[in-house]
């Protein structure tokens, strides 16, 4: 019945778009050939639509170099991208990598674009189900503990604040207000850069001016951060003008992907005035973007916030075995998290 209708689907089109069609049908198409129905259908968050893109854009560059048409896309090809570009990475980047190809794949059997195996279900996300290997902890030896990413020292954040700016000179009131707002917020990169002008408004009783984020990665990341007074200028600076649907940072508004294009600028300007831990053995350094936010995190609690306002502040998860903090106690109050995120200070 299927093949029927594909039949009458074909008639009806014209000479010349039939063998686009028929290349479609039997998978002569490029790997990214439906990835835009796919990232308009599946209802994600732009942040999450940004990354799939690049993630599902990757294997799809893997393919053409390797010339393997979606069709011819089966265990085996799966299996050699995964081992020679999925398992250098790391554990939580695999995840990540691998739930985005599960997620297109799914989406590709359920609208017909691939042919599965025989006995495997729609909803598998084959060839990558069970592609990722489990990595078990090595026991730990003296001295060879394993280091994690931290937050930035007073210094660090001194020599991105204070050292003249190293990069393209039109770069710099961007670079310096984004990181200023997570380092004074504990807001994610994300977050603080698709901010729209709206999303700067009055809070509830006692929180007063806020960065209203609606979306994010967690049901927790939906929270009303207080503007820190130290923010003031930056905000009245880029609201100035501005319709409530215009980006408070205009100038990656016309980006693809504005968190890569961020960071990509932030990893050179921190690496030029010298903020940088690598460590033999580790990939990546153990500071980045997200170690201002580890840094309020840090500062927060240094001046006695309790840690569950600071969670509230930042969007973290209650703790699910704290059934009486995540089941029974309201969130913060405005009031609250105010003080929470007014206790920090740069400089």
């Amino acid at each position: 019945m299927i093949a029927f209708a594909a039949e009458a689907e074909a008639d009806a089109l014209k000479p010349s778009q039939r063998k686009a069609f028929y290349d479609a049908y039997a998978g002569r198409v490029d790997v990214d050939h439906h990835l835009n129905e796919y990232l308009t259908k599946a209802g994600l968050a732009e942040k999450t639509v940004n990354e799939r893109r690049g993630l599902i854009g990757r294997f799809a560059q893997w393919c053409r170099e390797k010339r393997v048409k979606l069709g011819r896309v089966d265990r085996r090809s799966a299996g050699r991208y995964v081992s020679e570009v999925i398992d250098p990475m790391h554990p939580a980047t695999q995840t990540k990598h691998l739930s985005a190809l599960r997620s297109y794949w799914k989406f590709l059997a359920q609208r017909g674009h691939v042919t599965l195996p025989q006995g495997v279900s729609l909803d598998m996300g084959w060839p990558w189900n069970g592609q990722q290997i489990e990595k078990r902890g090595k026991r730990v030896e003296r001295g060879s503990r394993q280091e994690t990413e931290r937050p930035f020292t007073d210094d660090e954040v001194a020599a991105l604040l204070d050292k003249p700016f190293p990069l393209n000179a039109e770069f710099e009131e961007l670079m310096r207000d984004v990181l200023k707002i997570s380092l004074l917020s504990g807001m994610r990169q994300a977050e603080v850069l698709t901010l729209w002008v709206e999303e700067v408004r009055e809070g509830e009783s006692g929180a007063g001016l806020v960065f209203d984020i609606q979306q994010g990665k967690t049901d927790a990341a939906a929270r009303k951060v207080p503007v820190h007074p130290d923010l003031m200028e930056i905000v009245e600076r880029r609201r100035r003008g501005k319709g409530g649907k215009e980006w408070l940072f205009h100038e990656l508004a016309d980006q693809p992907n504005p968190g890569d294009t961020y960071g990509k600028r932030f990893k050179r300007w921190r690496e030029a005035v010298g903020v940088d831990d690598k460590r033999e053995g580790v990939r990546r350094s153990l500071v980045n973007f997200h170690s201002a936010r580890r840094w309020f995190a840090t500062k927060a609690d240094r001046a006695g916030i309790r840690e569950a306002v600071i969670k509230d502040v930042i969007g973290h998860v209650p703790d699910k075995k704290n059934v009486t903090r995540a089941s029974y106690i309201a969130a913060s109050s405005g009031a609250q998290m105010r003080e929470c995120v007014e206790a920090v200070k740069v400089g």
